[in-house]
């Protein structure tokens, strides 16, 4: 089943999501793209890990995998939608802060 949900996740990350920084034209978005996907991916394993159990359920973990790398694709391109607007930036960054304090002060009382 895992490996199910990682190719189709795979798929899904390269060939359905957008890139977010196709407004600076093709060759400076897909350098950028390149810069930031290795950052993508190290925030969605560790948002992951916050929540999944590395030894529990594989296909679980990537599928939750996919749609966290999805939401923050999806903020990116929110970001583009207002041309990465300093002001946007740090409206969505500061609101992700609280976010994941949040959450990690309830998982911390869970626990």
């Amino acid at each position: 089943m895992y490996k199910i949900v990682a190719i189709i996740s795979f798929l899904v990350r390269q060939f359905v999501l957008p890139n977010p920084f196709e407004d600076f034209g093709f060759l400076m978005s897909m350098l950028i793209n390149a810069a930031i996907t290795p950052i993508l991916h190290f925030a969605a394993y560790k948002i992951v890990g916050m929540i999944y159990s590395a030894d529990s359920f594989p296909a679980w973990g990537s599928f939750l995998y996919l749609v966290v790398y999805s939401a923050l694709i999806g903020l990116l391109s929110l970001m583009a939608i207002f041309n990465f607007a300093w002001w946007w930036i740090l409206t969505i960054a500061v609101a992700l802060v609280i976010i994941f304090v949040g959450i990690n002060h309830v998982l911390e009382r869970i626990r």
